[in-house]
C-alpha cells in the first residue's frame, strides 16, 4: 500500500475534532460512491477515489477523506482480517477508548467487538508502513485492535 500510495502513508496530526456523525457521513458517502468490483486475479492495487473497487479501495478512500477532514492518521488505521472466510480490509477508527469498524459491506459503523471481521493485522499508529499482528491470530476483534495498540495508548 505505501509503495504505491506514499502520500497516504504520511503521519498526519489531527487538525479538527470530527464528530461521530461526521465520520458516519464520510463512511456512507464512500460506500455509495464506489461500485463494488473484485480485482482481477493476481492484481491488488489500493486506490483512493475510484468509481469501481474492492474493499481496500473503500478503505483507502475513507481514510483519505477522514484525514482530509482533519482526523488524525493515527486514529484511522487500515486492518486486514477474515470475513466469511475471506481476507477483507476495513478501516478501524478510534474515538477515545472505543474502536469502530468502517466496512464497505455495511453502512453501519460497528464497534470492533460487534464486527463480523476477525482482525488479523492492523497498521501501527506510529508508522503506517508497519503492520502489527493480532496475538495468536485467534483474538476477538476488540482484543486484536487493543493488543495492536501497544505502540500508542487508546
Amino acid at each position: 500500500m505505501c509503495d504505491t500510495q506514499q502520500a497516504e502513508c504520511a503521519k498526519v496530526a489531527q487538525t479538527e475534532s470530527l464528530s461521530f456523525a461526521e465520520v458516519r457521513r464520510i463512511n456512507l458517502q464512500v460506500n455509495k460512491a464506489i461500485r463494488p468490483t473484485p480485482e482481477p486475479a493476481g492484481s491488488d492495487v489500493w486506490t483512493v477515489g475510484p468509481t469501481d473497487g474492492d474493499c481496500d479501495d473503500y478503505v483507502m478512500t475513507k481514510r483519505h477523506q477522514l484525514i482530509k477532514a482533519g482526523f488524525g492518521s493515527d486514529r484511522a488505521r487500515v486492518a486486514v482480517g477474515l470475513a466469511k472466510g475471506q481476507l477483507h480490509a476495513v478501516l478501524v477508527v478510534n474515538f477515545g477508548r472505543n474502536f469502530y469498524v468502517l466496512d464497505n459491506l455495511t453502512d453501519e459503523m460497528l464497534p470492533v467487538q460487534r464486527s463480523d471481521v476477525r482482525i488479523l493485522t492492523v497498521q501501527s499508529t506510529d508508522n503506517p508502513r508497519v503492520w502489527l499482528r493480532a496475538p495468536g491470530g485467534e483474538a476477538s476483534p476488540q482484543q486484536s485492535v487493543v493488543a495492536a495498540q501497544g505502540d500508542a495508548r487508546p
